[in-house]
This record gives C-alpha cells, structure tokens and sequence, in this order.
C-alpha cells in the first residue's frame, strides 16, 4: 500500500483530496483579488453576514474533509504586530440550507503570514455530502478573505438569517454589476 500526502497534510491510503473550487480557473497570480471582511461592509451587523460558496460533490459517496479559504490576519511583518485572537466561523450546509457541520476557531492559528495572503486550511471530520452543498465562512471582522472581483461563476453568495444574496459588487461610475468569486476551495475524496 502506498501512501501519499494529501492537500491537509494527512496520509490517506485512497487518494489525494479533490479541491473544488468556485473561481473563474486562472492562476490566482492573475485573478484581480481584493481583500474583503463584512464588518467593514456591514459594520457590527457583519458579523452574522457569511460569505458562501456553492459546490457540487463530483460523486455520490464523496466527504468533505476540509476548506482552503484565501485571506490574511493582517500580521504587520515590520513592527511584528500580531493581529488579537478573533474567532473566524465554518459552516457546512446541504442544497436546502440545513446546518451538517460547524466549527469556530482563532483566526491566527490559519491566517498569519508576514507575506501576506495564505490559503488557511480547515481540517474537518469527514461529512458525507451529495449533489450541492454550501461551504459558509464567516469572517467576523477577525480577518479579510479575498474576493475575485471579475469572472464571476455565480456560486458565491452573502449568507445572512437563513437567506442567501449574490455576491456582487456595482461600479458607481458605470453602474454595472459585477459578480464576484469568494476564494473558498472544497476539499474531499
């Protein structure tokens, strides 16, 4: 038997991971990305304001094992500031919006990085999900996540009392609206 190292640092007998991802597919080198978190959106009202992207398992049979979420604590590198333990919130939720998972957790512990933005993988038990489900991270002002702010693929919403909203984003200037990309990865076998 021969063993590999998967996305989340485990062994797994089976197989890597499958990362799903809800993204327009380019590098992320070359996504026009912007930090985001809902209490500068939403102010205090935020923190019950979710960022939510839709998936679909690639097979029946197929769990859940972890999230990626691009964002950063916003650790100063110079003055070796260290942002304040801030709790993040992960839900997972099936096609109609039922509660299958929750975990909460200091954000420092996933997000910190002198460098700036790092992909913070969440280990979750195994959760059995089949056709769509929701990944819901709530940011809670503890730290950004990034948004892709072109390309638009129509699976990221605002997830806020029960109701999902798109994510989108109008330009003042021209009016038009955009859809936009929450870099929240899926990862399960």
């Amino acid at each position: 038997m021969t063993l590999c190292i998967n996305a989340l640092g485990q062994d797994s007998a089976a197989s890597e991971f499958t990362a799903l991802k809800q993204d327009s597919g380019k590098n992320v080198s070359e996504m026009n990305l912007t930090l985001f978190t809902v209490t500068s959106a939403f102010g205090l009202e935020g923190l019950n304001v979710g960022e939510a992207v839709k998936f679909t398992a690639p097979k029946a049979g197929w769990k859940l094992r972890g999230v990626q979420v691009l964002g950063w604590s916003g650790f100063n590198n110079t003055t070796q500031t260290f942002p304040s333990d801030r709790n993040f919130l992960l839900e997972i939720r099936d096609k109609d919006l039922n509660l299958l998972y929750k975990f909460a957790d200091a954000q420092n512990g996933y997000f910190l990085s002198p460098a700036g933005p790092i992909f913070g993988s969440i280990e979750i038990p195994a959760v059995p999900v089949t056709g769509d489900f929701y990944v819901v991270f709530y940011d809670r002002g503890s730290m950004a996540v990034l948004m892709e702010e072109d390309e638009g693929t129509g699976n990221s919403f605002f997830f806020s009392n029960g109701e999902l909203e798109p994510a989108q984003k109008i330009n003042v200037t021209t009016n038009q609206t955009y859809e936009l990309n929450w870099m929240i990865e899926a990862l399960g076998q």
